[in-house]
């Protein structure tokens, strides 16, 4: 047990396929189109912190029903995905960083973002009807988005990961933009 009962249930409730589990104490988030350039990100995990992840980034293939969400018609951005979503709890605070890894066009990433956090919400609504569910209290929940690209950028050439990582609020959503295909440490995402 993660000593935190919220994240506990939503290991029990989320499909285990879908999990992100640890190795090393490191998650590997990867972006699965062939042709990226930003193939991964790794975030480094502090053994006491409560933690669970998981992925919807699923495609639905040609002609198929979107295999999360087979209930919505084909409408433009309506299933839009992350790439991971990620849960930690610091004291009594529960963060959620919404993860998205993008090659060299950032896109609508910032709708990629929301639309995860309404997911995430919509799946809290959910635990609050289960008879086991934990108090769930949405001030001690904040939502934070997590860019990683691996477009052109001023420091191009340099292998040190950034000293300090800032969020922005961007129209309602503080979001952080850093660069993919490196190590970071969770503590980083979470001051």
């Amino acid at each position: 047990m993660s000593n935190s009962p919220l994240i506990d249930l939503l290991k029990e409730v989320i499909s285990t396929e879908l999990h992100l589990l640890p190795i090393n104490n490191t998650i590997d988030i990867e972006e699965k189109q062939l042709q990226a350039t930003c193939r991964f990100v790794k975030i480094r995990l502090k053994q006491s912190m409560p933690y669970f992840g998981f992925s919807i980034d699923i495609s639905k293939g040609t002609g198929n029903v979107d295999p999360i969400y087979p209930f919505f018609a084909e409408k433009e951005g309506l299933c839009r995905k992350n790439d991971a979503i990620l849960f930690f709890q610091k004291s009594h605070k529960i963060y959620v960083l919404l993860v998205e890894l993008k090659s060299v066009n950032k896109g609508e990433y910032l709708k990629q973002m929301k639309a995860a956090k309404c997911f995430v919400e919509f799946i809290l609504c959910r635990i609050k009807l289960l008879k086991s569910a934990p108090n769930i209290d949405s001030d001690n929940i904040e939502f934070r988005g997590a860019l990683f690209s691996c477009r052109r950028i001023p420091n191009e050439g340099t292998t040190e990961r950034p000293r300090s990582i800032d969020f922005k609020d961007r129209n309602g959503l503080l979001v952080t933009e850093n660069t993919g295909n490196q190590l970071y440490h969770i503590k980083d995402f979470l001051k």
